[in-house]
């Protein structure tokens, strides 16, 4: 049932890591050294008086206002990815090693090489920080057919390199095993991300999901590691 199997010996580049890079903040307060007190010098009587015609500042006039933070920004200026950007994402390295694919790219979200490998991304995805670097990456999954009867669901992340998806890990979840959802939850832990999708048995036939199985899978690159999964029955 391993898909990397039916296409040893194919080798790929692996692809970029990125970086997100932060501005240090200046700080504007005075120095708290405290100094001796001094008497007040006599106004000058020939200093010149203020203009009549000089604008009055008016009391409570606020300063100028920081400039909102565009949509979509991340905290340390990341832009997030979206899940539409997978559609035409690339596919070179990040643990996708194995299936021909060098320098492969989605286009409308599928793939097709001259020797029947056919990739198409599924439509679950999920955005959140799974590497780590406080820019949103998206996870998402890939159906990857060989010419069989197989069809291989693996689990991909993709790194955020200043808003551009690259492949940074993966994780095969077998062959027939179709993904229902991928979410970072509320509140959840940082850096791992829940899947939940259908399985089987070890003793069950190949042809037939009896399982729903969750799983907390986190990133350790170029894999995602499963933490730990649950399973309930599921009757189609």
């Amino acid at each position: 049932m391993a898909a990397a199997g039916l296409v040893a010996g194919l080798v790929v580049a692996c692809g970029p890591k990125d970086s997100a890079a932060g501005e240090a903040a200046v700080s504007g307060k005075p120095d708290k050294t405290s100094k001796p007190a001094t008497a007040t010098p006599a106004k000058s009587p020939d200093k010149p008086a203020k203009s009549p015609d000089s604008p009055a500042k008016t009391p409570g006039t606020p300063t100028t206002a920081p400039s909102p933070k565009p949509s979509g920004t991340a905290a340390g200026g990341a832009k997030a990815l979206t899940c539409e950007q997978l559609r035409n994402a690339s596919l070179d390295g990040g643990g996708l090693e194995g299936y021909g694919i060098s320098g492969a790219a989605l286009s409308a979200g599928r793939w097709e090489g001259a020797d029947g490998v056919v990739i198409e991304l599924q439509p679950q995805c999920a955005i959140g920080d799974i590497t780590g670097d406080s820019a949103p990456d998206a996870v998402g999954a890939l159906k990857i057919s060989t010419g069989g009867t197989g069809k291989f669901y693996t689990l991909v992340t993709w790194r955020n390199d200043g808003g551009t998806p690259v492949p940074a890990a993966a994780a095969e979840l077998g062959d027939r095993t179709p993904v229902v959802s991928i979410a970072f939850p509320s509140g959840g832990t940082p850096r791992q991300v829940t899947v939940v999708y259908r399985t089987r048995g070890d003793d069950d036939p190949a042809a037939v999901v009896t399982l729903t199985r969750t799983a907390v899978y986190e990133v350790s690159e170029p894999t995602m590691v499963e933490l730990h999964h649950s399973d309930a029955p599921y009757t189609p």
